[in-house]
């Protein structure tokens, strides 16, 4: 195959600083488009003493993407993407090139569909693929598998250091290697990075969800295992790829289990299928309505927005008589019954392979709503930081418009100009919502008396609108696929749609961030125990209203990857980034964790919220045996601190640089 490179010119201003590279004003963002302009800013920074980043997809957290220094050098890669195969079977990639499927630019000119050409792979990956090679790389991301390793294929990397020199490293060659493939950008900016990659592959696999105490579940999630059942270790050791959501909440408590593994010829003959006419079934992550996977996450969304904000808008009730009993209708209701019956519409529990039953019929109650129909809108919060928009230029991560913002409107209400009505039928909040809850049809005669009281009824239509950019990204569910029983899928892929199973959820729908903790496997039993006695005991203010992922990751030998020298067990804890944006309260939730888990020596995700205080770097220097020896190589290729910033001085304590 032929060098593949396409014109990704924008026209753009250049730098009042590095004159021959292009910035964009708007943004504070230098866009260089070769090796040689990426040395030119490093240069010019180390000249004047500035701070130097490059901010990739916006996937990371934002404190560990950008510099909010003064005249810092804000760097974005989306015009240096160029893909060489080269004659002894490798690829070099330059660092801004975008991995895959959803992506901010066209599929053909991604790494992953370059490979995908010439019958090639790489042997795992993460569960979405549209950050840039060089900082999922650099970040020390991974897949779900102790089989196999994404770094695995990775056989060289270049990267512009602190002084401006490219410096160039081999695996199995140069000892540095190790050192700088995991850096967090700390090292240099990485320039490109050299695959020796796998032969294309197909996927096969299932998804179930199983109850907690479901004694016919074929893992024992909580135990040693036996000889029919293994533990959770063993099902994660002898399993290619894996991962795990767990629905911690009372009234739900299941834990879904995705599984897959590459497709033999039995495979290919039981599906009665060829490799050369392989026809896909794709994993659905959202239950198709309509055909399409759109209307379920748009519902999610909302609920979520509306669960995280229900205090503030209830607040908005100026009686009260009214706010105080509403408020205590939710407390009654919101943990027992509604957030139990929402999980259940997206993780329904599998019960056997008969196919899925008819939703009963039910009488609506007189009284309680009105005709009225409402208008919901999920608009653009665009924000106004120009920090936050450096962030998201470029991006298909969740910061790109800062999360949906929720209003409610009367039919008659303007709504914005690039919004699309998604549903195609209203929504019946009786009989489509409240009827299928259990026990809320209790609660409902309290709620007619306040409601009449005042003249009040609830509106019992709804339709949505979403922005028209939102619905263009989300892919439309398999409308052909054979049905699956209720609580179970399954599925065969490629492996470049099949293992980025999260591809299909949109960051602006579900706006989640992550904190996730690599643990030794071998104390997979005692952390799931461990986790179970805090849930049950903590209630919600432990769960929270969202789920936690279980997955693996191989060993290694990356000086700062959390999978230094052994197996791991991962536990990634999700919190939905909802419209009023706490992040106090998020890293209260996240800090009852990093204490729980502390004994079993985790070591933290660098793209994901790290643990502060005690957890720092005193806590992390005795988890990475590397670790003095990573700061004194990251001080030779960094003299000036040029790549250091007030966030990662702090997470790796690095000393202030005097000189």
């Amino acid at each position: 195959m032929p060098n593949h490179e396409v014109d990704m010119t924008v026209a753009r201003a250049f730098s009042p600083q590095v004159p021959s590279v292009q910035f964009d004003p708007q943004t504070c963002l230098h866009y260089p488009t070769s090796e040689e302009e990426i040395v030119q800013l490093v240069q010019y920074a180390s000249s004047n003493n500035l701070q130097v980043r490059v901010i990739g997809s916006g996937h990371s957290v934002r404190e560990a993407i950008l510099s909010t220094a003064s005249n810092a050098i804000n760097i974005s890669l989306e015009q240096y993407r160029k893909v060489t195969s080269n004659s002894d079977g490798t690829f070099t990639v330059q660092a801004g090139c975008c991995l895959g499927l959803d992506a901010p630019e066209p599929w053909e000119n991604t790494f992953f569909y370059q490979l995908q050409q010439l019958a090639q792979a790489v042997p795992d990956m993460g569960g979405v693929t549209h950050q840039a090679v060089g900082g999922f790389t650099t970040m020390g991301c991974s897949g779900g598998s102790l089989q196999y390793a994404y770094t695995d294929s990775i056989v060289g990397i270049s990267l512009v250091d602190g002084q401006g020199v490219v410096r160039s490293y081999s695996r199995g060659k140069d000892p540095e290697f190790e050192a700088v493939l995991v850096s967090m950008g700390l090292m240099g900016i990485t320039s490109t990075l050299t695959f020796k990659p796998n032969d294309a592959f197909n996927i096969i696999g299932s998804e179930t969800c199983y109850a907690l105490n479901d004694v016919n579940c074929p893992i024992d999630f909580f135990g040693p295992g036996t000889p029919d059942k293994p533990s959770l270790e063993q099902f994660m050791r002898q399993t290619e790829y894996t991962r795990l959501m767990w629905w911690p909440q009372k009234g739900a408590e299941r834990i879904v289990v995705w599984k897959a593994q590459r497709m033999t010829s039995e495979d290919y003959t039981t599906l009665g299928m060829t490799p050369e006419n392989f026809q896909p079934k794709q994993y659905l992550e959202f239950p198709v309505v309509l055909g399409s996977q759109i209307p379920a996450q748009i519902v999610a969304s909302l609920f979520y927005q509306l669960s995280a904000g229900w205090p503030t808008l209830v607040n908005l009730i100026q009686d009260p008589l009214l706010r105080a009993e509403i408020t205590l209708l939710i407390d009654l209701t919101y943990g027992p019954c509604i957030l139990p019956f929402v999980i259940d519409q997206f993780a329904p529990v599998y019960t056997g392979d008969s196919p899925p039953t008819e939703a009963p019929q039910l009488e609506i109650p007189q009284g309680v709503f009105s005709d009225e129909v409402r208008i919901v809108e999920l608009g653009k919060n665009t924000g106004g930081e120009s920090m936050r928009g450096a962030a998201a230029q470029g991006s298909a991560g969740r910061r790109a418009a800062g999360g949906p913002v929720l209003r409610l409107l009367r039919p008659d209400a303007p709504t914005s100009a690039d919004s699309i009505r998604v549903t195609s039928v209203a929504i019946d909040l009786w009989k489509d919502v409240l009827a299928r809850m259990p026990n809320a049809s209790t609660h409902l005669p309290k709620l007619q008396s306040l409601l009449s009281e005042r003249g009040l009824k609830l509106p019992r239509y709804y339709h949505i609108h979403v922005p028209s950019d939102v619905l263009e990204e989300l892919q439309p569910g398999n409308r052909t696929a054979p049905q699956d029983a209720k609580g179970k899928q399954q599925f065969w892929d490629s492996w470049y749609r099949g293992l980025p199973m999260d591809n299909d959820v949109s960051d602006f729908l579900m706006p989640t961030e992550f904190t996730e903790l690599w643990i030794p496997l071998e104390k997979t039993q005692a952390v799931m125990n461990k986790l179970r006695d805090f849930y049950e005991q903590g209630g919600l203010g432990a769960t929270g209203s969202y789920s936690c992922e279980i997955y693996a990751a191989k060993a290694d030998e990356l000086w700062l990857s959390p999978a230094y020298k052994q197996d791991v067990v991962r536990v990634d804890v999700f919190w939905f980034h909802d419209l009023f944006r706490d992040e106090a309260a998020l890293k209260a939730f996240y800090q009852q964790y990093w204490e729980l888990l502390r004994e079993y020596d985790f070591r933290p995700h660098w793209a994901k919220y790290l643990p502060e205080g005690d957890l720092g770097p005193a806590y992390l220097a005795r988890l990475y045996p590397q670790w003095n020896q990573f700061l004194a190589l990251r001080a030779r290729m960094d003299p000036k601190q040029l790549f250091v910033t007030d966030y990662w001085r702090e997470a790796l304590g690095i000393p202030q640089n005097n000189s």
